[in-house]
Order: C-alpha cells, then sequence, then structure tokens
C-alpha cells in the first residue's frame, strides 16, 4: 500500500499555512540522515499542483560553505530542495513506491529573484516550492515518468524556477537497467576506497572553503582551445551530503556541484562574487563509480559555460551552467 492510498487527498492549506516544525520523514525524500532532510511539511492544491515546505541549515557543512558576498542561498541547496520537493510529492500524491528509484533525464533551472534569496543570517531561511506535476506516463496504475516544474518562493517572491523530467524504475526494474546497460554488476559507493585520486582544485577558487567540497581535481587550462579547461571528477566516496546513502553511480546532485565548478573556475574572476544563476543539464547514462571522469569547459555567450562529462571517450552528462557576477558586500560583510 502506497502513502497516498494511506492519505487520501483533502483541501489543502494555502502555502502560508504549511508547517515548518519538523522535517519529514526521511523516506520521503531518500534520505538515510535526518539532518540531510529539508522539506518539512506538504500539501495538495488540485489535482495536479502541490505546495512543498523547505526550511534552509544555517551551519551545513556543505550547504552553508560557500563564498558568495553578498551571501545568497547556495544554489546546490535550491537544486536538493527542488529535487526533495519532487520527491515527497510523487510519493505521497503520485502512487510511486517507496522501492522505486528516481532517474532524472532532463533538470533545468534559474534564478529570476537573487535578491530575494539574500540569506538571512540571523533565523532559518524558510521557502515553499510550489510543484506542478505533467506528461504523467502510466502503465495500468504504475507511473514511469513525468515532468515536474517547480517555482521557489522566498518571503512570498517567486526567486526562480526548476523542471524535473524524472523516470520511474522499480527495484527489479532498475537492477536489470544497470546490468543490461553496464554489462556487470556495479559496486557501490560504501566498497570504493576513500581518499582523493588527485591534486583537489583549491576551494577558494571555485567558492568554497572546505577541500572537501572540492569535486574537481588535476586542472588543465586551454588557453588556446574551444575548451576553457578540463578537470578529473573526484566526488569524495565519504562526502556526507552526496552520498548520504550508498549508491552505485556518481549521483546528479555531485555532476550539478561539479558543473558550477567547473563554470566558476573557468569563469575567472574573484569566485566569492560568482554565482551560479541559470543551470540545464542532460543525463544519457549513469556515470560509473570505477572509472575516471574528465570534465571539459568550453565558454558560450552570456556568461555561460558548457561543461561535459566523458567517461571512456563516451558523453553521459551534458550541462550549461550561467554565471553571473554579484554586487560588492555591503559593509557589514554581507
Amino acid at each position: 500500500m502506497t502513502l497516498a492510498e494511506q492519505e487520501p487527498a483533502q483541501a489543502a492549506p494555502a502555502a502560508a499555512e504549511l508547517a515548518y516544525q519538523r522535517p519529514v520523514d526521511r523516506v520521503l525524500v531518500h534520505r538515510r540522515a535526518v539532518m540531510e532532510v529539508f522539506v518539512t511539511d506538504a500539501a495538495r492544491h488540485g489535482d495536479d499542483a502541490f505546495a512543498v515546505a523547505v526550511q534552509a541549515p544555517r551551519a551545513h557543512a556543505y550547504y552553508n560553505d560557500h563564498t558568495h558576498r553578498p551571501a545568497l542561498l547556495d544554489p546546490l541547496f535550491l537544486l536538493e530542495a527542488a529535487r526533495q520537493a519532487v520527491t515527497v510529492v510523487a510519493h505521497r500524491w503520485l502512487d510511486v513506491t517507496y522501492d522505486t528509484s528516481f532517474l532524472i533525464s532532463d533538470w533545468t533551472t534559474e534564478f529570476t529573484d537573487l535578491a530575494a534569496l539574500r540569506a538571512r543570517g540571523d533565523a532559518p531561511d524558510e521557502l515553499v516550492v510550489e510543484v506542478t506535476a505533467r506528461d504523467l506516463k502510466r502503465r495500468g496504475t504504475r507511473l514511469l515518468a513525468a515532468t515536474l516544474d517547480c517555482a521557489f518562493l522566498v518571503g512570498g517572491r517567486r526567486a526562480g524556477t526548476s523542471t524535473v523530467v524524472a523516470g520511474y524504475l522499480s527495484r527489479d526494474g532498475y537492477g536489470a537497467h544497470r546490468a543490461k546497460t553496464r554489462g556487470s554488476v556495479p559496486p557501490l559507493s560504501s566498497d570504493r576506497p576513500a581518499g582523493r585520486t588527485g591534486t583537489p582544485v583549491d576551494p577558494a577558487l571555485v567558492g568554497r572553503e572546505r577541500t572537501g567540497n572540492v569535486v574537481l581535481t588535476d586542472v588543465t587550462r586551454h588557453p588556446d582551445d574551444t575548451t576553457a579547461l578540463r578537470a578529473v571528477l573526484d566526488v569524495p566516496v565519504e562526502h556526507a551530503a552526496m552520498y548520504d546513502h550508498p549508491l552505485d553511480h556518481v549521483p546528479a546532485m555531485a555532476l550539478m556541484e561539479a558543473a558550477r565548478q567547473a563554470a566558476v573556475l573557468a569563469s575567472g574572476g574573484p569566485a566569492e562574487l560568482r554565482y551560479a544563476r541559470a543551470f540545464g543539464a542532460v543525463f544519457r547514462r549513469f556515470v560509473e563509480l570505477d572509472g575516471p571522469v574528465t570534465v571539459s569547459v568550453a565558454p558560450r555567450a552570456g556568461g555561460r559555460f558548457a561543461v561535459d562529462f566523458l567517461q571512456d571517450g563516451e558523453s553521459l552528462c551534458t550541462a550549461e551552467v550561467e554565471i553571473t557576477d554579484l554586487p560588492a558586500p555591503d559593509t557589514d560583510g554581507r
């Protein structure tokens, strides 16, 4: 029995009535650690419309490890907020069971009001992610795929949008899919050796303070080529946020962080004044844990950078990240 069957749809409260007292059950957002759960409430507003309450952390080792000045909500936290929001919606109202694997194929995000994303500092930041589900594809009652449009509301202001195109596979279906596409049983992150395989980028150059949050190593620059730089993807398997639980591939969130870091690095200038205003990504195949991955970055017009993830000579994921300049910090340092 799914949670949607246990909890019949009722008239939902307005977004202003969403609660922020405690996180939802961690199984609803596919997290193992309670501290990695940022959704606190969710409500249905119509057949395909939902509102999800999210509280941002104030002292998180990853999502609060950024050097933006003025201090804005980390764009990777906002991506994670969208991911958790659409996951809650799928489980609670779209009849997706807990043993289902979510496969993201396309993900686009744009932040349109950076002023609304300024971190308060004196209290936890709270926001609402409004979710609209469309293009639902089912086989019988089982959901196979959906497109989920998100809008970020911060202090009542619409700060941006995010659209996730996802497929849903049963546990057996996922195992068969992985075995077919890879040709063997993939290793788990928990079985991979800890430690770095190369020399990490200076965290200050990619807008981070901790080396443990840097996911690029062995950078080479190519000023006379269409490719601005190349690096090796190196996501520490012991990273508590990106590998909250064992996985058999590099997760989409880690690839988005790598794309952000690569774009910031390629943009030049002080990283603390660089913000990833827009993301777009296409995920073609799983990025495997047991093979080297090259991250290639090429500049595009309008402050955008094309990022390509290559493994065994094949492009597995392509992303485009727009980097914008932030204003100089206020006198209070924020």
